[in-house]
C-alpha cells in the first residue's frame, strides 16, 4: 500500500480564514487593553496615535477578510505565510513604538512563528522564522524608549539587551521546531490511519456483498423451483410437439443453467464470509496461501492437543494486520519465514520470523510509527505497512513486540490474553429439511 502523495510544501491546505479572524481579534483585544492599562491606568506616555493606527489597521483588515470569505473558506500555503507575516510587522511595529525589545510583550513575536509551524510546511516555517529574526535584530537596534513615569527615560545594560534578543531568538527556533516536529507526525499518523480505514472499509464492502449475493440466491430460489415445476410440466406435455418441443427443452435448459449459477453464488458467498470462525492453524494457512507462489518458502509450526485447537474469528483486522507482517518478512527473508503458534494458560501467541538481515537496530525502537522514512528504513520503506499491521492487531487485543533473532532475522511477536481472541468451539448446525422442490 503507498502512503498518499504529499502535497506541494506551499500548497497544503493552511487554515480557515474564520480562525485567523478569531486569532487577530483576540491579539487587538489584548493591543488595546494593554495600551489603556500601561496609558490611561498606570500613566505611561503612550504614542497614542500611531499605536492606535496599527491596531486599527489590523482591525480593517479583519473586518475585510470577514466580508470577502464565507465562514468555511480556508486560506492556502501562501496565504496564510502573508498573514502571518503581516502580524509579525504590526506587533513589531507596535513594540518599536513602545520600548522594542525592552518592553517585555515582544515575548508574543514567538506566536506567529508557532502557529505557522502548527499549521504550515516546513519551508513556509522557515522562511517565517527568518523574517521573524530579522525583526527581531531590527528591534533590538532601533526603537522608541519604554513609556515611563514622568518623561525618565529607562535605559537596560547592553549586555541585558543581548540577553534579551538570544532568548527570544532562540525560544523562536526552539518552539518552532518542536511545534512543526509534533504537527508532523500529527499528520503523518492522521495519514496512516485514514489508509488503514481505506483497508477495513475495502474489507467490508467485499464481505457485505458476498452477504447481499447470498441472500440474492436465496430469495431467488423460491420462483426459480416454481419455474421449475411448470417446465416439467410443459415438458411432458408438449416434449413431442414440433413447433413448442425445441422451446420447452430450451426453457428446461435454462432453468438449469439459472439454478447452477444461483448455486454457484450461494456457495462462493459462503466460502467468503468475512467473519467465520476457525482454528488458528487453517487461518494461518489461509493467510499464508495468499502469497502462494511465495519467494521463499512459508512454514507453519504449531501444535496442539486433539480437541484443544484455538477457535478465533476470521476478521478482516486479522487477515490484514497477519498479512502485512508476513509480507514484510517475505521481502527481506533469505530462505524461509516461518509461522510458529501456541498458547499457554493465560495467553495466545504468534511469531512471525525470517532469515534475512533483520531489523536496523536503530530502527527497532520506532517500528510501529507511520511513515519512517528511507532513510531510517534503510530499504526506501516507509514503515507504512508494519504501521497499519500493528493499528489492526492491536484492534483485536494484541501486543506486539519486533526484536531479532539471536541466530539473526527479524522477529515479531504478537500475544493475546486467550479471554481476548479465543472463541468456544461453534455448535455442529441443526439438520435442515430437504429442498421440495430439488
Amino acid at each position: 500500500m503507498t502512503p498518499p502523495r504529499p502535497l506541494p510544501e506551499l500548497d497544503r491546505p493552511g487554515v480557515r480564514v474564520q480562525t485567523l479572524v478569531l486569532l487577530r481579534w483576540a491579539a487587538i483585544g489584548g493591543q488595546l487593553l494593554a495600551l489603556l492599562i500601561v496609558g490611561l491606568g498606570l500613566g505611561y506616555p503612550v504614542p497614542w496615535m500611531p499605536a492606535l493606527t496599527a491596531i486599527a489597521a489590523s482591525v480593517a483588515l479583519n473586518i475585510s477578510l470577514s466580508a470577502r470569505y464565507r465562514w468555511g473558506d480556508r486560506l492556502d500555503g501562501r496565504g496564510t505565510l502573508v498573514h502571518l507575516g503581516y502580524d509579525l510587522v504590526q506587533l513589531s511595529v507596535l513594540l518599536y513604538l513602545t520600548g522594542g525589545l525592552n518592553n517585555p510583550f515582544a515575548l508574543l513575536l514567538l506566536v506567529p512563528v508557532t502557529i505557522s509551524a502548527t499549521l504550515l510546511s516546513a519551508q513556509s516555517t522557515v522562511a517565517l522564522l527568518l523574517f521573524a529574526l530579522a525583526l527581531l535584530a531590527a528591534l533590538w537596534r532601533w526603537h522608541l524608549p519604554l513609556p515611563w513615569p514622568d518623561g525618565e527615560a529607562m535605559e537596560l545594560p547592553a549586555l541585558y539587551s543581548l540577553g534579551v534578543v538570544a532568548a527570544i531568538a532562540l525560544g523562536m527556533v526552539f518552539l518552532a521546531f518542536y511545534a512543526w516536529q509534533v504537527s508532523a507526525e500529527a499528520r503523518r499518523r492522521q495519514a496512516a490511519l485514514v489508509a488503514t480505514q481505506t483497508a477495513l472499509d475495502r474489507e467490508a464492502r467485499m464481505g457485505a456483498l458476498g452477504s447481499l449475493a447470498a441472500a440474492a440466491a436465496h430469495e431467488l430460489g423460491g420462483p426459480l423451483g416454481t419455474i421449475t415445476l411448470i417446465a416439467r410440466d410443459l415438458h411432458d406435455g408438449l416434449a413431442n410437439d414440433p413447433d413448442l418441443g425445441p422451446d420447452v427443452d430450451l426453457l428446461q435448459q435454462e432453468v438449469r443453467r439459472c439454478r447452477d449459477i444461483l448455486t454457484g453464488i450461494s456457495e462462493r458467498a459462503e466460502a467468503e464470509d468475512p467473519f467465520p470462525i476457525l482454528p488458528l492453524p487453517v487461518l494461518l494457512r489461509e493467510v499464508a496461501d495468499t502469497f502462494e507462489p511465495a519467494r521463499v518458502p512459508i512454514e507453519i509450526i504449531s501444535g496442539w492437543p486433539q480437541g484443544q485447537v484455538p477457535i478465533v474469528r476470521r476478521g478482516p483486522e486479522l487477515l490484514h494486520g497477519l498479512a502485512n507482517l508476513i509480507s514484510n518478512a517475505l521481502r527481506h527473508a533469505g530462505s524461509v519465514v516461518r509461522l510458529e503458534a501456541g498458547s499457554t494458560a493465560s495467553e495466545l501467541w504468534l511469531r512471525v520470523s525470517d532469515d534475512g538481515p533483520g531489523f536496523p537496530p536503530d530502527l527497532l525502537p520506532k517500528l510501529g510509527a507511520p511513515f519512517l522514512g528511507p532513510s531510517l528504513s534503510g530499504s526506501g520503506s516507509t514503515g507504512l505497512g508494519i504501521f497499519i499491521a500493528t493499528t489492526l492487531l492491536e484492534r483485536t487485543g494484541a501486543r506486539l513486540a519486533f526484536s531479532n533473532a539471536p541466530e539473526g532475522g527479524a522477529r515479531v511477536d504478537i500475544r493475546w490474553h486467550r479471554a481476548d481472541i479465543e472463541l468456544p468451539p461453534a455448535a455442529p448446525a441443526a439438520p435442515t429439511e430437504p429442498n421440495p422442490h430439488g
